[in-house]
């Protein structure tokens, strides 16, 4: 008997369209012969709307300045508690629509912070991904490294700027860092509000850009080094690590900016990166450490920088929600290691 997945798209966060294009591809390799998809997207107002699974986007190019969620839909709402057979159920123009478990593909704040898998706990739901707790603490980089540090897994060095009148009594140690510095939100992805900076004159306009996107950002010391992604799949306990991959940043940008990722198509990514497998072995581990420390379910992407000369490893940020769109490096880490897209989905799902 097929299941009824509610595959939850949109959101809204400032990565609405990178999660629009993420369901794309989720649906597109969804094994129709176990699941049943019943697809909700979410509005950059937060109003949820029923689709098909081919209408749910109002234009025909999957590019992220040109999706947008089709909001002509009729609205729905969720029923806050479970039927008595154990299934959801959403409620549209006086339907009811059962649902067995969801797969809430939504990028960044509302969605991938521990919002919506609150939500999902307290109806009793099963989910794709990480709990509440490990979700929210993912989110906010700079409460990920203060864990991981703890546990004795290197991270970037960073400071935690509030307010910009915070930034003068730290410039001697954000100067200590050297540059390039990066700057960016605490709680947001896809790289969305950060700029690498090269020079203290930028510094104040940078902090004031990534403030427009949260009210905590981080001043963060940029690692020379290659830029490295591993993927983990499973429960904590007996969780699997990716063959690593590898981003080259496009040289007249020098960093995996939102651009380089989803509009100009200039980086390039290695999959699997071309490592010594004594290397490659202890950046699994490194990923397993960390996925662990966060209390990480399901899924994760751990983004991190290796130091070639010294094989040194340093964390970047810990993804809960990793991207499904056609360059995400999740799937495609998976692929290399031996489980095909479809596959990898179905497993998700299995493990909600």
């Amino acid at each position: 008997m097929k299941q009824r997945v509610l595959i939850l798209c949109g959101g809204r966060s400032d990565e609405h369209e990178i999660s629009l294009i993420s369901a794309h591809g989720i649906l597109g390799a969804l094994d129709r012969n176990l699941f049943e998809p019943l697809v909700v997207g979410i509005s950059k107002k937060g109003v949820w709307h029923l689709h098909t699974d081919s209408k749910y986007f109002t234009v025909g190019e999957i590019r992220a300045d040109k999706i947008a969620l089709n909001e002509s839909t009729p609205t729905i709402s969720l029923q806050p508690f479970l039927n008595e057979n154990g299934t959801g159920r959403l409620y549209s123009e006086g339907r009811a629509i059962d649902f067995d478990l969801a797969f809430p593909i939504l990028h960044g704040p509302f969605g991938e912070d521990g919002t919506i898998q609150g939500l999902l706990d307290t109806i009793q739901i099963p989910y794709v991904g990480s709990k509440c707790g490990a979700s929210w603490v993912c989110m906010d980089k700079a409460v990920t490294k203060s864990i991981c540090e703890k546990q004795g897994i290197p991270v970037t060095p960073s400071v935690v700027i509030q307010r910009i009148s915070e930034l003068d009594p730290l410039m001697e140690q954000i100067h200590a860092f050297g540059f390039p510095l990066f700057v960016k939100p605490a709680r947001l992805g896809s790289s969305v509000g950060i700029s690498r900076i090269t020079s203290s004159v930028e510094l104040r306009l940078a902090v004031d850009q990534a403030l427009k996107y949260d009210t905590k950002c981080l001043i963060e010391k940029g690692i020379v080094g290659r830029e490295l992604e591993c993927g983990v799949l499973g429960k904590s306990h007996d969780a699997k690590a990716t063959l690593p991959a590898e981003i080259i940043p496009p040289p007249d940008i020098g960093w995996y900016s939102y651009d380089a990722k989803y509009l100009n198509a200039s980086s390039q990514t290695i999959v699997p990166a071309q490592l010594k497998p004594e290397v490659q072995s202890r950046i699994q581990k490194f990923s397993l450490d960390a996925y662990r420390a966060l209390e990480c379910d399901g899924m994760a992407r751990v983004d991190l920088f290796l130091i070639d000369q010294t094989d040194e490893i340093f964390l970047s940020e810990v993804n809960t929600i990793p991207g499904f769109t056609p360059i995400s490096l999740y799937p495609k880490m998976w692929q290399a290691s031996g489980i095909a897209y479809s596959d990898l989905i179905t497993k998700l799902l299995k493990g909600a």
